[in-house]
């Protein structure tokens, strides 16, 4: 009986270790395909919002974060990720016109910058409307 409790404990954390590692594994596994950043918008959040005109005495604190918000274009999709990050810390590499080796997963953009991988929300995806690419599915 001891035995048998013994057993299925292990198999109970052989599973839940499988069941962790293989979804995570699976994500990463994604090929990356050259993108082009189409955007980069920094914003400077500041938590609670203090209303105009108030005797900064009497204000509470606030907390600062930066959000940046990025179209990136794959093919003939676009994809408009959100970071947030408490430092201005993202590379200047991170910029218009830029390519960048781009990961999709899921609801996930990550953008594999050499040395540093952002991991983005994707908020929005569309087709392209450009030329090139209304042109590419002609001759599909």
């Amino acid at each position: 009986m001891r035995r048998n409790m013994k057993s299925g404990l292990c198999v109970s954390v052989l599973t839940l270790i499988s069941a962790v590692t293989v979804p995570y594994a699976t994500a990463q596994s994604t090929q990356s395909q050259e993108g082009t950043i189409i955007s980069v918008q920094k914003s400077d959040v500041a938590t609670p919002p203090v209303r105009a005109g108030a005797n900064p005495d009497r204000t509470p604190l606030q907390s600062h974060y930066y959000v940046y918000n990025a179209s990136v274009r794959l093919n003939c999709e676009v994809y408009d990720g959100r970071y947030e990050s408490e430092l201005g810390d993202l590379p200047d590499s991170l910029a218009a016109n830029n390519r960048v080796p781009v990961r999709i997963s899921k609801n996930l953009m990550y953008l594999d910058f050499p040395g540093y991988t952002v991991k983005m929300r994707i908020v929005h995806h569309k087709i392209s409307r450009e030329t090139t690419c209304e042109q590419t599915a002609l001759r599909r």
